[in-house]
């Protein structure tokens, strides 16, 4: 994560060996048009935003380091709750009668506001996962320096967990290089607090000292139209035996069904995660989520970094948005594992600032699902030493003619 880390464009390098490749589809249907950034969030309303959240914040270096994930919301009437971390430290402090923080990096924050104005004039939230009651549910809990994310899943009427939430989290393992895992926390407030179910995928690659930095991004749970599976899409690191990734996959997925990952996440009793398995070799049934092996869904693509994926209604499609820190790429899948070549969407970065954590927001009553017209919500980060200071959320509008 940029509040901690330096920039790290690089770290999924383009030159990098793709291995155990899947075949690519055609043409996508959709070429999207794309438009001009605007600005939606500015350095002065995250400043501002910052020096009035709850509970106040205590990391006087990197301040209001927000959004430190990608950006995530479900609508409420006219309004919107937003999710994405805060990257400062947080420390153990005191609020509402309890303690909060855990003197890690990274948080959660709750924000509710519009599309255009996604901090609100509220005071944002700004919470820690907390580690689960049962400390067999997570042994790692305890070497994780980092721990954020934004990507939420609203639970819908009719299933285990109804009006809940489900949080993909984004944990460094840590200070050495960038070694990250994903992982599920829960929310049954609102978002006012999290509680930690678990990690859900690890590289292929295991930790250990002076290993090369990698980036595993922090995709969100996408939902099958079938209401059958989450899925979660990731870039993987083949483990080859050395310490540099030279054998990596620009996009690999792992799944759980969607039943079993609601009841064991809301149980009464002991709530967790539950197995996900990443898809090798056209089978989900030989490598699990936590440090298996995966197949390469984008072997021969130009682009990597970033992932969001995203099920699109009116293309009846699934549509991945990649950046690399400086282009964003477009690419469709009909079914989840064979996509599209990616295509390269203009660039919102360059030498100078850079486009981290592309989020695709639909305009709908749900905005996971995307229509003919959508947004994608994105950080913009300038590289010139100023940090989060000059930090700003920005979008741009993509459109199907």
């Amino acid at each position: 994560m940029f509040c901690k880390k330096t920039l790290h464009s690089s770290v999924i390098a383009l030159t990098f060996v793709s291995a155990l490749t899947a075949a690519q589809t055609s043409a996508p249907v959709c070429t999207p048009t794309v438009s001009a950034p605007v600005e939606v969030a500015s350095p002065h309303q995250r400043l501002v935003a910052g020096a009035k959240a709850q509970p106040p914040l205590t990391d006087t270096n990197n301040g209001f380091a927000w959004p430190d994930t990608p950006l995530s919301a479900f609508k409420s009437g006219s309004t919107y709750t937003f999710f994405a971390s805060d990257g400062g430290l947080h420390s153990r402090q005191m609020w509402q009668g309890h303690w909060v923080g855990n003197n890690k990096y990274g948080s959660v924050v709750r924000t509710v506001g519009t599309l255009d104005n996604p901090l609100g004039m509220g005071d944002p939230q700004d919470v820690s996962i907390s580690p689960n009651p049962d400390p067999s549910v997570n042994p790692n809990y305890p070497s994780y320096t980092y721990m954020g994310g934004g990507s939420i899943y609203q639970v819908p009427e009719g299933t285990p967990g109804a009006g809940n939430l489900l949080l993909v989290y984004h944990a460094e393992v840590l200070n050495d290089a960038l070694y990250a895992v994903l992982g599920l926390a829960s929310s049954t407030d609102n978002g006012l607090s999290w509680i930690d179910l678990g990690e859900i995928v690890r590289l292929n690659q295991a930790f250990q000292f002076g290993l090369d930095g990698f980036e595993i991004g922090e995709g969100g749970l996408v939902a099958s139209p079938d209401g059958k599976y989450f899925y979660i899409y990731f870039p993987d690191w083949i483990a080859n035996g050395t310490l540099h990734a030279t054998t990596t996959t620009r996009a690999s997925v792992a799944r759980a069904p969607m039943k079993a990952v609601l009841e064991n996440a809301f149980s009464p009793t002991r709530p967790h995660a539950v197995v996900f398995q990443k898809y090798f070799q056209k089978r989900w049934d030989l490598q699990p989520g936590i440090s298996g092996m995966s197949t390469d869904l984008n072997p021969t693509t130009p682009y990597s970094g970033y992932l969001d994926v995203a099920w699109n209604s009116a293309l009846q499609r699934y549509v991945m948005i990649i950046s690399n820190d400086t282009t964003f790429a477009y690419a469709e899948s009909p079914d989840g594992l064979n996509w599209t070549l990616p295509v390269s969407i203009g660039d919102q970065g360059n030498s100078h600032k850079i486009a981290a954590y592309p989020t695709a927001v639909g305009l709908g009553e749900n905005p996971k699902i995307l229509g003919q017209t959508y947004y994608v919500y994105f950080t913009r980060l300038l590289n010139d030493g100023t940090g989060w200071e000059r930090g700003s959320l920005q979008r741009v509008t993509l459109t199907c003619p």
